[in-house]
């Protein structure tokens, strides 16, 4: 759901092979209940110790370090009181001593009652007033909606092939979910928020619909767009969207002021990412434009800055069936602003008892209305999540804020441990499946 990235398929992954981080206790690496946290560590070279320290999340001055128990084969254990543990989760940073010159580094974050994490809150009155008028403001520009160039068909291997080499997917990681072998894909644009033109992907299954409508969402920067065909042979008519208003296919992209260095704060309406919102808000408007669309059936989909923005679209508008965010990107603000300001100053953090304090800033008044967190309790349709547990980018206290404050019923979040920024095959096969449940008539 969330490796829609156009260039080549690469297997490369995120953790380290080195060590592995396991627990008897709980194979997620989340406690909720207990005296002590156990957990393991193998290496893969003969070693001779291994130091530890405990640190709060992505914060890097330890509160709590010592020697691990040797066992034998490689083995070490490390057993941490539960008692004074803040809920929320902490980086169990290691160094594997083999007698060599650079002992082996390795890192694993666990969780502790997660679910009762404190969380600032930020969410001004007029948040649903902020946005009803940005989004009538948007509405009254006519969609003008157009087919910007030919329509071109995969079968079978093509859309393997094109996943290969153009849409960084292994050949073929769900044959079980297929539904159409034969899908067609075309360019659009429309009318955005900012004069210019909104470009996007279009695929859909080639047979008679309705189908469901996926709306999917991109990573964060500036580049070219995939064709989300394997969403198509999955049997939905599928919206791969460019959201800064550049086409899907340039040769090279240009960064645009406001989005990286953040250049205006206030007023808030002149935010960069308002008229990002908006456009893939208004994208659910192309889906519905389109005739083989079942309009009761749209979901949305992405990773990191694509998982912000599935959340973002559930909170305003609620023809959206169904959500999954994965690894989704700069929720929890303040949390985010409290750990950089931890390390500025090399503490510790660990006396924080509650939530961290107000970011009582242009940015911090600003981002009060962009974040997923605040966006999070208008969302009442399904979500399911998932987050590496050991992602810098998108770290654990982040996206659990906003999966706690859903205001869903039906929610689900997945843990990966050892994980940082990464794709899951097995994660996306389970969601096919259960948007599957969620979309069916």
């Amino acid at each position: 759901m969330n490796l829609n990235l156009a260039m080549p398929w690469d297997d490369k992954c995120s953790t380290d092979p080195s060590l592995v981080f396991y627990s008897h206790q709980s194979d997620t690496m989340l406690f909720e209940k207990g005296q002590r946290i156990e957990i393991f560590c193998r290496g893969n070279r003969r070693s001779v110790q291994m130091a530890w320290s405990l640190h709060r999340n992505g914060i890097q001055k330890p509160f709590l370090s010592g020697m691990a128990e040797a066992r034998l084969a490689n083995v070490y254990r490390m057993v941490f009181e539960t008692e004074g543990l803040r809920p929320g989760f902490c980086d169990l940073r290691v160094s594997m001593d083999s007698g060599m010159e650079k002992p082996t580094p390795g890192v694993c974050t666990f969780g502790w009652r997660v679910k009762h994490m404190a969380i600032r809150e930020t969410r001004p009155a007029d948040f649903r007033a902020f946005w009803a008028k940005a989004i009538a403001e948007y509405a009254a520009v006519p969609l003008d909606l157009k087919i910007e160039g030919d329509v071109k068909t995969y079968r079978g291997k093509e859309i393997d092939e094109y996943n290969v080499k153009s849409a960084c997917l292994p050949p073929d990681y769900d044959p079980a979910g297929h539904k159409w072998e034969e899908v067609e894909s075309y360019k659009i644009s429309f009318a955005g928020p900012g004069g210019g033109r909104v470009y996007g992907w279009l695929a859909r299954p080639k047979g008679k619909g309705p189908f469901p409508g996926m709306l999917v969402l991109p990573g964060g920067g500036f580049t070219a767009r995939p064709r989300p065909l394997e969403h198509a042979r999955h049997g939905y008519v599928a919206l791969d969207v460019q959201i800064h208003e550049q086409d899907v296919d340039q040769p090279r992209y240009e960064t645009l002021p406001g989005y990286y260095d953040h250049e205006v704060w206030e007023p808030m309406e002149k935010f960069y990412f308002r008229n990002v919102y908006l456009r893939a808000w208004r994208a659910i408007d192309v889906l519905c434009a389109q005739k083989e669309v079942a309009k009761t059936r749209i979901v949305a989909v992405g990773g990191s800055q694509g998982g912000r923005l599935s959340l973002v679209v559930a909170g305003l508008d609620k023809r959206i069936r169904a959500i999954v965010p994965c690894i989704p990107h700069s929720s929890n603000y303040p949390h985010l602003q409290w750990v950089t300001a931890c390390n500025k100053r090399n503490a510790d953090g660990a006396d924080l008892a509650g939530a961290p304090p107000e970011v009582e800033t242009p940015d911090g008044r600003c981002m009060a209305y962009y974040d997923p967190m605040n966006f999070a309790p208008d969302i009442e349709c399904p979500a399911l999540l998932n987050a590496g547990l050991i992602d810098p980018i998108s770290p654990p206290y982040s996206v659990w804020a906003a999966f706690n404050r859903l205001g869903s019923s039906d929610k689900t979040i997945v843990p990966l441990p050892g994980l940082a920024h990464d794709w899951s095959a097995e994660f996306d096969r389970r969601a096919w499946r259960w948007l599957d449940e969620r979309v069916r008539e």
